[in-house]
């Protein structure tokens, strides 16, 4: 046995961590803090735990891993416009615990949303949150805050988002990816039974879709919609392939794959039946589409006042050599 305090056998590692003080023990009878500070283990000429060390100086052990490390700055805040806002998973979630989450996040925003939950988690989850609204369609819960007069009212954001369902089969992925949007902010509208079997439904709906700043597809079986469509206008298109197919589909394995090989440019592709993800893309595309025109507008500004001043001193130089 060593004579050092800090330097514990492994068979008395729990009584050593306590003794120490810190979480970063190493098998080796030391823990990383004792071995770097005493000069025999890795890293002992830089000693990153100690002054100076970017962060590490005050790595005790003490309170939770985000003091440590100083993670709190990149937590989003209720006020940051490029986050995108929390949607609960409802699968793996027993009732209590999505109705503890949702009422956690009315806590800081206005409005909760919760996604695939099915009729019967809905009726468990109004036991211990009465007001919840419930989406059958979209499978969506959703709770407003009790105190949503004090909390901050979220932006809307510019531009539009289109969302096209091939079929009646893909209306209930293309109503969450409607919904979600809505709750992140933006203006979203649905064209359905546009698939491609029903090609004059699309084009008589050419106008609508062109309309659109961002398109989100969502279609099953071949997944032809998305080329279709990304070959009609020029806004960006997400795919979302479905699941509802039916034979060799494989539960949206076959359309997924179709998708990643889609010849026509300009297509992004989510996950099979991932209505979440295609409204979040889409939404950051809108929100950086935002961001890129008040910069334009800003540098415009900026350049009409720099040539007005230019004028006006111009114009009082001639003035004054006319004098």
């Amino acid at each position: 046995m060593l004579s050092s305090s800090c330097h514990r056998p492994v068979r008395q590692a729990l009584k050593m961590r306590k003794a120490c003080g810190t979480i970063a023990w190493s098998p080796r009878r030391r823990c990383l803090r004792c071995r770097v500070a005493t000069g025999s283990g890795p890293g002992s000429s830089t000693n990153i735990f100690g002054a100076g060390s970017n962060g590490f100086s005050a790595y005790t052990g003490a309170g939770s891993l985000g003091q440590e490390f100083n993670l709190a700055p990149l937590a989003p805040t209720a006020g940051d416009a490029f986050a995108t806002p929390e949607v609960v998973w409802a699968p793996g979630k027993s009732p209590e615990q999505i109705a503890m989450k949702l009422m956690s996040l009315t806590e800081r925003q206005r409005v909760a949303m919760a996604a695939r939950v099915d009729p019967a988690t809905y009726s468990a989850v109004r036991m211990h949150a009465p007001g919840v609204e419930y989406n059958a369609r979209a499978r969506t819960l959703k709770l407003r805050s009790a105190t949503a007069d004090q909390l901050p009212k979220p932006r809307r954001l510019p531009g539009s988002m289109a969302v096209v369902s091939a079929d009646t089969a893909d209306q209930e992925i293309a109503e969450e990816v409607r919904v979600l949007a809505d709750y992140m902010g933006a203006y979203a509208f649905p064209i359905k039974d546009v698939g491609a079997a029903n090609l004059h439904a699309l084009l008589s709906n050419l106008d609508s879709l062109r309309a659109a700043d961002v398109v989100i597809v969502v279609a099953g079986t071949d997944v032809a919609l998305p080329s279709l469509v990304a070959g009609l206008t020029q806004a960006p298109v997400v795919a979302v392939p479905t699941s509802a197919g039916f034979g060799a589909s494989l539960g949206g394995l076959a359309p997924l794959l179709a998708a990643l090989s889609a010849n026509t440019p300009g297509i992004s592709l989510c996950n099979i039946d991932n209505g979440f993800g295609a409204a979040a893309m889409a939404v950051r595309m809108l929100k950086m589409a935002a961001r890129l025109h008040a910069v334009r507008s800003a540098a415009e500004a900026a350049q009409a006042a720099v040539q007005a001043a230019e004028a006006a001193v111009t114009s009082a130089m001639s003035k004054s050599i006319n004098n």
